[in-house]
């Protein structure tokens, strides 16, 4: 019999990912938008100054609110020309919000910068939070790669378009990929693999 959790997500394209990491465990997934009536006049405040510490907020909240098992991840791209930046801004680098308006703010910066000098990771923190026995915990992983200088490729969200993972040695974007693709090499997944090896051991 499967175990329900919750992932505290509401962001479509990052649960779709997220499912096909589950995919052969012994977990049932939900939602943020699975419960829209009981968490409407939440708001959640990402404050904290690293993504563990995000990624906990979230866990916390609505793990102690709908009373289930909860995983929350916090994730970014940090640019090693731009001082590690947008970092934990990522999501809300421009003032606009959306994933077009973050990633051309980011290419105008970088724009005088060279192949070599566009350096960058992603960073993906994921926190565990049981309200049954308080148990908490965290993963962290990473993605290396380098910043394109135009967006290629439609099959993903974020920088997604602009990123260049180290794996395919910068040729393709990571929005040339499906998610089921890049599971097995991109922070997100790395990082809820750990997480599941800590359910498992519950």
């Amino acid at each position: 019999m499967s175990k329900e959790i919750l992932i505290a997500t509401n962001n479509l394209g990052k649960a779709e990912e997220i499912r096909q990491i589950f995919i052969g465990s012994n977990f049932s997934l939900k939602f943020l938008f699975d419960f829209k009536e009981q968490i409407k006049d939440f708001i959640v405040s990402e404050n904290a100054n690293s993504f563990e510490g995000n990624a906990l907020i979230k866990a916390l909240l609505f793990g102690k609110q709908l009373g289930m098992l909860t995983l929350a991840d916090d994730s970014g791209l940090c640019v090693d020309a731009l001082d590690g930046q947008p970092g934990i801004h990522s999501a809300r680098y421009h003032k606009k919000g959306d994933d077009t308006a973050n990633y051309e703010k980011l290419l105008r910066e970088l724009e005088n910068v060279s192949e070599k000098e566009r350096r960058a990771h992603y960073h993906c923190s994921v926190a565990i939070y049981n309200p049954v026995d308080n148990f908490i915990a965290t993963t962290d992983a990473y993605w290396e790669g380098r910043i394109a200088f135009q967006p290629k490729g439609d099959k993903s969200f974020g920088y997604a378009p602009i990123f260049l993972p180290k794996d395919f040695l910068y040729q393709k974007s990571a929005a040339e990929f499906n998610h089921e693709d890049l599971i097995g090499i991109n922070h997100r997944g790395k990082a809820f693999r750990k997480a599941i090896n800590i359910l498992q051991s519950l």
